[in-house]
């Protein structure tokens, strides 16, 4: 199955019962998590998860790396296969829809999301339970990976999503997908601001590490690449940079690649809310929920900004509503999708989506009071 996005689907998890929270400062509200209710059992398994989690740092490769340097991520094309006709397999092919699982677990992903994971769930127990053994935790997870010159990881993603055999073994920028996932790390890092577990030092230099990562993403010939692309892939960059550079306070570059989007809005979606990107592939149900998500994260991340792609109607008659209506009759009855779709998906793959447009709609209305 597609690798979903994690956020959405922990959130929609997680969102079902009030518990209190610390009121935050403005100024480090999360952009993406609510915080208005959770379950406390479902929070509280996900925190001792955390809590008991050995640090794994990224130097903690279970092979040598490959670029002789352990603090450089690596990972492998998810769709890449041994070649048959060839007697060592190289160059890899595609072989979309197929994620190669011996592959995928030789690289560091499931090492960095794991990191992200656990640091979301410590600092949701600093923020809704002020429990400072979580804040203190999530300290020692970020120093590791963000701090700490021994551990840390590298903020170029060079290596990301090899494909073996093809441009001397050098990451592709389709690997920049692995990364979207850092918007939660964006976000846990704004709830743990002046906790017991971080201290300013730390919080400045996990900050520095943020902006080396924006000047890599927005200048490297990989990330210029994935800016470039017009599907998935380009929503997420978009959604990555917004989110950083308005950690970093960087809020006119924010504002730049948000405008960017309603371009992109236009490529994307039909009048009718189809993907053709997206229905294209393989798992075409799978890809367009994942481009949806990118988008309305994208949405949510501008609006602060004063910019509305939510209610956005590309001049060819495509918007992130028109997407969202698109999928609705087939979220009860993903068999009755028309189009690709190799991956089983589960009925009530929208509840995210939906969450994310009521919460938009919210604020727009309360704009306008």
């Amino acid at each position: 199955m597609i690798f979903l996005h994690f956020q959405m689907k922990r959130y929609a998890v997680i969102a079902t019962l009030f518990l209190p929270f610390l009121l935050l400062a403005k100024d480090v509200e999360p952009y993406l998590l609510d915080l208005s209710g959770f379950s406390q059992d479902v929070l509280g398994g996900q925190i001792q998860k955390a809590l008991k989690a050995p640090i794994v740092s990224i130097v903690d490769k279970p092979s040598p790396s490959p670029t002789g340097d352990a603090h450089d991520y690596i990972s492998y094309g998810r769709y890449y296969w041994p070649n048959p006709s060839k007697p060592d397999g190289l160059p890899y092919i595609q072989k979309d829809g197929h994620p190669n699982q011996k592959q995928i677990e030789l690289g560091d992903e499931k090492r960095l999301n794991g990191f992200i994971n656990h640091v979301e769930s410590l600092a949701l127990g600093w923020a809704c339970l002020h429990r400072e053994d979580c804040a203190r935790r999530a300290g020692e997870w970020l120093r590791a990976w963000l701090v700490s010159p021994a551990t840390k990881i590298n903020p170029a993603f060079e290596y990301a999503q090899i494909r073996l055999g093809r441009d001397n073994n050098h990451g592709s920028s389709s690997g920049l997908i692995d990364t979207r996932n850092l918007i939660r790390l964006v976000d846990a890092l704004r709830l743990l601001h002046d906790s017991p577990g971080l201290s300013s030092d730390d919080e400045k230099v996990a900050k520095a590490w943020f902006a080396d990562y924006l000047r890599w993403l927005t200048t490297s010939p990989n990330g210029r690449k994935e800016h470039e692309a017009r599907n998935n892939h380009g929503s997420w960059y978009l959604a990555q940079v917004i989110a950083i550079a308005r950690m970093l306070g960087l809020d006119e570059e924010a504002k730049k690649y948000a405008r960017e989007d309603f371009e992109r809005i236009s490529w994307q979606i039909q009048p009718d809310g189809r993907q053709p990107l997206e229905t294209a592939r393989v798992d075409g149900l799978s890809y367009s929920i994942f481009n949806l998500q990118a988008q309305l994260s994208c949405a949510r991340l501008a609006a602060p900004l004063g910019i509305d792609l939510w209610n956005f109607t590309a001049p060819t008659g495509g918007g992130i509503k028109q997407a969202l209506e698109y999928l609705k009759p087939y979220d009860s009855s993903p068999e009755k999708w028309p189009n690709n779709q190799l991956a089983k998906q589960k009925p009530g793959f929208l509840k995210s989506s939906l969450d994310m447009a009521a919460k938009l709609d919210a604020k727009a209305g309360a704009g306008k009071r």
